[in-house]
């Protein structure tokens, strides 16, 4: 447990930012099933769409220092080959 007013303070400060990356990857992960199950089904206008807000999530995520820069663009990567994989021919 933390005994002094500064790491008291710092402990507020790093919960406060553990939920909020928690509630961002949780965003980012529900908007990708659901672009991975739009190109399943055929939709591609909602799979575009759903892509395009992974990506702008999977992007602010990154600026605010949830992800690393990298572990962005791989994500991004990995959800355009896998939408790829899965459309119907």
């Amino acid at each position: 447990m933390v005994r002094n007013a500064s790491a008291m303070k710092q402990h507020k400060q790093s919960e406060r930012r553990r939920l909020a990356n928690r509630s961002r990857k949780s965003m980012i992960r529900t908007f990708t099933k659901k672009a991975v199950e739009a190109a399943s089904a055929g939709d591609m206008e909602a799979t575009a769409k759903y892509q395009r807000v992974v990506q702008g999530l999977v992007d602010r995520a990154a600026k605010t220092s949830t992800f690393h820069k990298n572990t962005a663009a791989r994500k991004k990567a990995r959800l355009a080959k896998r939408i790829r994989s899965v459309q119907p021919a």
